[in-house]
C-alpha cells in the first residue's frame, strides 16, 4: 500500500510535468512562428531582388579577355644518386 505522502508526491510530479509540457508546447509554437516569419521575410527579399534584376536585364557589353599562355622551357632534372637506403637497419641474423 502507498502512504498519503507518496500519493501526494506523485500527484505533484504529474502536475509539474503537465505544466512543463504546456510550456514546451508554447515554446515550440513561438519557434514555429519565428521560422515562418523568417521564411516569409526571406521570400520577400528574394522577390525584390528578382524584380530589380528583371528591370535591368539590358545586356551589358563584356570584353573578352584573352590571356596569353607563356610556356616556360623545361629544365632537365638530374638523377639523384641512390646509394644507401635510409630507414631502420635490418635485423641481424643469429
Amino acid at each position: 500500500m502507498t502512504t498519503s505522502f507518496k500519493t501526494k508526491a506523485v500527484a505533484e510530479l504529474r502536475e509539474a510535468k503537465k505544466l512543463e509540457r504546456e510550456k514546451e508546447a508554447l515554446a515550440n509554437a513561438e519557434a514555429e512562428q519565428m521560422r515562418e516569419a523568417k521564411a516569409k521575410a526571406s521570400a520577400e527579399r528574394i522577390a525584390k531582388k528578382l524584380k530589380r534584376i528583371a528591370k535591368s536585364v539590358e545586356p551589358t557589353p563584356t570584353e573578352e579577355v584573352v590571356e596569353k599562355v607563356v610556356e616556360k622551357p623545361k629544365t632537365k632534372t638530374k638523377a639523384k644518386a641512390t646509394g644507401k637506403k635510409r630507414g631502420r637497419p635490418p635485423k641481424a641474423k643469429k
